[in-house]
This record gives structure tokens, sequence and C-alpha cells, in this order.
């Protein structure tokens, strides 16, 4: 088995909680005109928008076995690295992700603590 190893900024869980929503973006941002991914994938525009769409009252949803055609129309690989994140990554990638975030979180911790002193 093969190492399999990361490197994005910011986390993808943070950014996309839900799995749709990672799926969603990864149609809305791939830069393809939003008619042309849904003929991509053989539908209409407005089936496209309604299997993404949160609409609980329609049974109209996206299906799993359409991703390989989503990744193909979209070439955007984000719902697959939200997969890995979630399920796959080991205890020292969930720690060298803790660290990246606390080295972000730093200057905004910096600029808190500033502040609490000057108000003292």
């Amino acid at each position: 088995m093969r190492q399999f190893e990361l490197d994005y900024k910011g986390s993808l869980l943070q950014q996309f909680p839900d799995w749709m929503d990672v799926v969603r973006a990864s149609v809305y941002d791939c830069g393809k005109v939003f008619k042309n991914v849904a003929a991509d994938l053989d539908m209409s525009a407005s089936q496209l928008s309604r299997r993404l769409a949160a609409n609980e009252t329609d049974t109209l949803r996206f299906q799993l076995y359409r991703l390989d055609d989503l990744l193909n129309a979209t070439e955007d690989l984000r719902p697959i690295y939200w997969l890995i994140e979630k399920y796959c990554q080991d205890a020292e990638a969930r720690q060298k992700q803790a660290v990246n975030d606390l080295v972000g979180m730093m200057p905004k911790l910096h600029e808190i603590i500033k502040q609490v002193q000057s108000s003292q």
C-alpha cells in the first residue's frame, strides 16, 4: 500500500461541512458553463440544478453512481479529496492539519491578545 498525502490549503471539511456542498462547489466553480456541465452528464440544466439543490421536498437527487461522470465533466477532484479527508486521514495527517490550522490562527490570536492587554 502506497502512502497518499494531500497538500492543500485549508480543510475541505471546514469549507464544505456537507458532502453535497463540495459536489455543488465542484460544478459551480469548475469554470464551465452550467448547461455544458449538465450536457456532459446527459441532463438538462434544470435537471442538474434540481439534483444539486438542497430541496427536501424534491425527490430528484444527485446519484452517487454519477460521481465519475461528474469528475470527468468538471475536472475537479475536490469531492474525492473531501472523502479522503473525512474517512482516510491517518493520525499524522490529522496532526499536521491541526498544526497548519493553528499556525493560520496565530495572527488573529496575537491581535486578540493585544486588544485584551490594551484594554487593561
